[in-house]
């Protein structure tokens, strides 16, 4: 065995190496996760949803006003005016799972700021970082230079994550007719 690696050390190294680096990869983004605590907090956000049939005859506006989600519908006057309607979720970092909250538009009265119903427990803090330490980040752009550039090179990456240190936890994109790159952080829950 030692004759064969001294004779085709070139080639153990070619084989070697590789695997390594992955596995280097795979501890250097699975150990932080087991040894870190996820977020214990539950983060509230807006997506768009581009509606091309069966438009709605109100568009909802999602706000925090003292600690509470409040929504708004406002009655459309054209329909062909907004095709884009907001939608609520919640992610619970614990689980890594988002749900979305229906809220039906017809039951509210245009114009009125309301509570949100399905959330009236929730005590919403608007501040960007989580009182555990996690804050969200949001999809990065990139570009390789010049050359990169004139062949089609750069990168962009448009998954949004809760990062602390080095841990990060990507919010799951289970709604596909949502627009994600549209997301608008509302707050995070800190009422146990």
């Amino acid at each position: 065995m030692k004759k064969f690696i001294k004779e085709n050390l070139v080639l153990v190294l070619g084989l070697t190496l590789p695997l390594l680096l992955v596995l280097l990869f795979f501890v250097a983004t699975v150990l932080p996760k087991l040894f870190g605590m996820p977020p214990q907090h539950e983060m509230a956000y807006t997506t768009s949803n581009y509606v091309y049939q069966n438009k709605s005859d109100y568009v909802l506006d999602f706000k925090v006003n003292n600690q509470r989600l409040i929504v708004k519908a406002s009655k459309q006057d054209n329909k062909n005016n907004n095709n884009y309607t907001e939608a609520l979720f919640i992610y619970d970092g614990k689980t890594e799972t988002v749900r979305e909250i229906k809220v039906d538009a017809s039951k509210l009265t245009d114009g009125v700021e309301v509570p949100v119903e399905e959330v009236k427990d929730m005590v919403i803090d608007i501040s960007r970082t989580s009182p555990d330490g996690y804050t969200l980040e949001g999809p990065r752009y990139g570009h390789s230079g010049l050359i990169g550039g004139l062949f089609g090179g750069g990168y962009r990456d448009s998954e949004y994550r809760l990062v602390k240190g080095g841990v990060g936890y990507k919010l799951p994109n289970n709604q596909s007719r949502y627009y994600y790159d549209r997301l608008d952080f509302l707050g995070w829950n800190i009422k146990k």
